[in-house]
């Protein structure tokens, strides 16, 4: 039985700490924690909550992950794809005031946090693989598309854009005549003055820079009274304890949308925590990952905020700023406690166009042209699957369309489980190798013998169509065939229909007079098929014998 300390990675690398990382993570801790300030307060007016909610996120957020967290450089909190998917999922609720809806949001993360944890106790960290990084880069694309079109109409000082990304552009378009152009000068210099200086100082904190900057300009110089909407007060002090009523939202829905959401957080934050680990050559532990998510989201619902994950930006910034250990995750979050007790008052004449600037230039990363170009010149079936997954969100939402991308990933899957690839073998000349005649057609086929491989697991779902295929090939094109080899050595996985399968083709290839063996057929696979009365027929009892020792023993048999 595990100790309790073996849950606590903190007790494993403060016991071991390296007195000479104490200064790369102080200083990487100040830097992710100025940019976390100003990007969880964009962050998550997409969920269409007020700003003190992403700071209280983030401090919660990033003192459990140092305590439970395995990786060095992951850095948690709100993220602008976790805001979109509350913020559009509950957005079309009618919710009757602003102080139940939070409640609303909070119990999300809650209830994210609670399905992390039942994870974490079954051992599922194996769940990081049911979102593909098709489905995730449509995802990505068509979340980063959604999140333009609501802040869009705040660097343009409209309000009032609401529903799916089509008509929030329309929206836009039909009221550009409304426009705030001092609202837009402000958010467009905000989008200039971050391009150019992370491409002249990327390690800088720009959206600190930018935030102070805006919140002079607008004081000396009272562009409210232009029209130019402000954040406004936010309240001073650390978050009170709060218990979420789970009656507030419909059963159903909680469970789907807590559902997606801890998906997605899990999915993104371990594969930019196994990117960061394998560059520093040490190991992710999935499972303490999940652990350290559902402590995190349970812990941040309780303190009245939504739900977290892992953010590449801020982890990024960390790591460049030379992070060692999870201490920069407890400094960011120290920072941010120091802000809410006693600078909060600095942020009320923020301008929102600044808050709009800072998200979407974060989220243009997001629509990952490149990597759609490669995905399509991969597979043309992926790539339709990641254009349909990225359509679906701006069609009908998040949800759905996460929802419809995981769909037909595993319909992509069953479709090439169900039609597995089945190759000719052939002889190299003056080799005893024996390779698919499709990719070298220089491989000869031995006379009176055809040697298939069967490239999958032979299973329910393709044992009949596996048959068929085989059957065909004696009955047509190799009608000459006396000796049939049936090649294992790509098959990882054979169940009970299979089997039978494999009975059935027997007497099939008897009633024909054609004999069949089974060629590199190794454990577990030989296991399964001792336990069927093929044994002695198509393998052998002790030894697992290559394509050659068939046909050798073969024709033995034949002189005999």
């Amino acid at each position: 039985m595990k100790s309790l300390s073996s849950y606590l990675p903190i007790t494993q690398w403060a016991r071991n700490y390296n007195k000479d990382w104490l200064r790369p993570d102080i200083i990487a801790g100040i830097t992710v924690g100025a940019f976390t300030i100003p990007e969880v307060m964009a962050y998550v007016s997409l969920a269409n909550v007020p700003p003190e909610i992403g700071l209280y996120s983030a401090m919660v957020a990033l003192l459990v992950y140092m305590v439970f967290g395995s990786s060095r450089q992951l850095s948690i909190g709100p993220t602008s794809t976790l805001s979109i998917l509350v913020g559009a999922t509950l957005g079309s609720l009618m919710i009757p005031n602003a102080s139940q809806y939070l409640m609303m949001v909070s119990l999300v993360a809650v209830a994210a946090g609670v399905l992390a944890l039942i994870s974490w106790t079954l051992r599922m960290g194996f769940i990081v693989k049911f979102i593909s990084k098709t489905v995730l880069t449509g995802f990505l694309a068509g979340i980063a598309l959604f999140i333009a079109s609501g802040q869009l109409p705040k660097l343009f000082g409209i309000e009032g854009s609401s529903g799916t990304f089509f008509e929030r552009i329309y929206y836009l378009i039909m009221h550009l005549d409304q426009a705030n152009w001092y609202t837009l000068a402000i958010g467009a210099a905000g989008i200039v003055f971050l391009y150019v200086g992370h491409k002249k100082y990327p390690k800088l904190p720009h959206a600190l820079f930018l935030v102070i900057g805006s919140i002079i300009i607008v004081t000396i110089t009272n562009l409210a009274s232009f029209g130019v909407a402000l954040v406004g007060a936010i309240p001073q002090g650390l978050p009170g304890l709060v218990i979420p009523d789970p009656s507030l939202i419909d059963m159903n829905i909680l469970v789907t949308l807590a559902a997606t959401v801890f998906l997605v957080s899990y999915i993104e934050g371990y594969l930019f925590a196994e990117e960061y680990a394998a560059k520093y050559r040490y190991k992710i532990d999935g499972n303490q990952e999940l652990l350290a998510l559902g402590a995190s989201n349970v812990l941040v619902g309780l303190f009245q905020g939504l739900p977290i994950g892992g953010a590449l930006s801020r982890t990024a910034v960390n790591d460049d700023n030379g992070t060692k250990s999870q201490l920069s995750g407890g400094v960011a979050a120290l920072l941010i406690i120091v802000v809410l007790l006693f600078f909060t008052g600095v942020f009320y004449n923020l301008p929102q166009a600044i808050l709009a600037a800072i998200v979407l230039y974060v989220i243009k990363g997001l629509v990952d042209i490149p990597h759609f170009h490669n995905i399509y010149y991969f597979s043309r079936i992926e790539f339709a699957i990641a254009l349909i997954t990225m359509l679906s969100v701006l069609f009908l939402g998040a949800l759905e369309g996460i929802v419809i991308g995981v769909i037909l990933s595993i319909l992509g899957l069953l479709k090439n489980m169900y039609n597995p690839h089945v190759a000719i073998l052939g002889r190299i000349p003056g080799t005893n190798r024996f390779l698919d005649i499709k990719s070298r057609p220089e491989g000869e086929i031995i006379s009176h013998t055809l040697v298939v491989r069967i490239d999958g697991s032979q299973i329910f779902l393709n044992t009949e169509n596996i048959k068929n295929t085989l059957i065909e090939l004696v009955d047509h094109e190799y009608n000459d065939t006396k000796l049939f080899i049936l090649d294992f050595e790509s098959t990882a996985f054979i169940d009970y229909s299979g089997i039978k399968m494999l009975e059935e083709l027997y007497e099939e290839m008897d009633s024909r007079g054609i004999k069949i063996k089974a060629a590199n057929v190794y454990d577990p696979l030989r296991e399964y098929i001792k336990k069927s009365k093929l044994e002695g027929q198509i393998v052998e009892s002790e030894v697992s014998l290559s394509i050659g020792d068939c046909i050798r023993r073969w024709n033995t048999e034949k002189k005999d």
